[in-house]
């Protein structure tokens, strides 16, 4: 489960609710917590959600169909808001000092989609106490963060974490700090291996698709790209040298357009990708983060097949034929595809083979 940023401005004044917000809207939060009050400042963002925060006759009140969930802002509340929910998600924020909170706190887990928690201490052992509580029930545990500081350890609790993290509204620069730790907590490792090249050869003419991103490719960084599910190859984003054109660091040279572009759990074909889709860029080190996608360029252009094996495995590619592309070589290094021969040492993934529109299946698929 990936969690979710929040920003909590409900105790900001009328008259600075504007100045919270254009801050809070350039962030990288999913929803923003806010009394009815300050619902009149402003016009929200589309991707950003509305949590109206306060007692049951203040939501009573509400008729704002921008709002999505309904937070009390304690349990003496819940009863209250629950009936006037009108079909939304319902929460509430508990403000926890003690064990006789605590135990409150757990006490709502199962009857309300979100619980806020507010701890006045930075301690961990309460909240992984409630999110034991909340495994197998539709209670969302969002932690109300003390400071940027705090988000580095809050992130690992138990095994999921917390399915939010919440920033407050005297602390509202600490959310970039915080976004960073949610994305590197998205970020996933699987193991890359040596790939020796058995076949490398000019194919003819076909037609590639260049995966242009929204993010920026570091230097040991590509797609990880094949013809079949049993695995790729490490290919090169555009962000070395090129003597006659400028970088492109957004983009993979990503291959012929029946290819498979590798997830950690799924696969895309080349042609499946387009624009606000997901895919992943895949580091030397085997770390596998989440990006988004531009556009896919096609074109017709002279392709390169590149066969290497591991093992038993063999995985293949088809690269446009050209200097300019690069692939990964098995010490993390780039390779221009016109140098790889036989005997190459590349960098690839191998996964279990067999596949049903992207998803692993079990079943026995022979692919060659």
């Amino acid at each position: 489960m990936t969690a979710e940023l929040w920003a909590d401005i409900h105790t900001v004044t009328t008259a600075a609710t504007p100045a919270a917000l254009a801050y809070a809207r350039n962030s990288e939060i999913s929803a923003i917590v806010l009394r009815p009050s300050q619902l009149t400042e402003w016009e929200p963002l589309e991707r950003i959600r509305i949590a109206g925060l306060g007692t049951a006759d203040e939501l009573g009140a509400l008729d704002d169909q921008r709002v999505h969930t309904l937070i009390a802002d304690s349990p003496a509340e819940l009863d209250g808001v629950r009936a006037i929910a009108d079909g939304r998600p319902v929460g509430v924020r508990c403000q926890i000092d003690d064990a006789d909170g605590m135990n409150l706190a757990a006490s709502v887990i199962g009857s309300v989609d979100v619980l806020i928690a507010a701890f006045t201490d930075t301690t961990n052992i309460p909240l992984e106490l409630l999110l034991a509580r909340a495994q197998s029930t539709r209670t969302q545990v969002f932690k109300e963060l003390l400071s940027g500081a705090e988000a580095v350890s809050v992130a690992g609790v138990l095994e999921s974490g917390p399915a939010g993290l919440v920033v407050i509204a005297n602390d509202l620069t600490d959310l970039d700090r915080v976004a960073r730790v949610l994305r590197k907590r998205r970020e996933e490792r699987r193991e890359l291996v040596p790939l020796e090249v058995v076949r490398a050869e000019p194919i003819g003419m076909g037609y590639r698709g260049c995966v242009d991103t929204t993010s920026l490719f570091g230097e040991d960084e590509g797609m990880i790209v094949g013809s079949t599910s049993a695995g790729g190859i490490l290919v090169c984003a555009e962000v070395h040298y090129l003597p006659y054109m400028n970088l492109r660091p957004f983009r993979v040279n990503a291959g012929a357009v029946h290819s498979y572009v590798f997830g950690t759990e799924e696969t895309a074909y080349i042609t499946d990708l387009a624009a606000g889709e997901s895919t992943c860029a895949v580091s030397a080190d085997g770390r596998f983060r989440e990006v988004s996608v531009g556009r896919v360029k096609v074109e017709l252009r002279p392709l390169r097949l590149i066969a290497a094996r591991h093992g038993d495995v063999e995985v293949n590619v088809f690269l446009q034929d050209d200097w300019h592309v690069r692939v990964m070589s098995a010490e993390g290094k780039p390779l221009n595809l016109t140098n790889v021969r036989p005997g190459t040492a590349l960098l690839g993934h191998l996964a279990e083979p067999g596949r049903h529109v992207g998803i692993k299946v079990s079943e026995q698929i022979t692919e060659y």
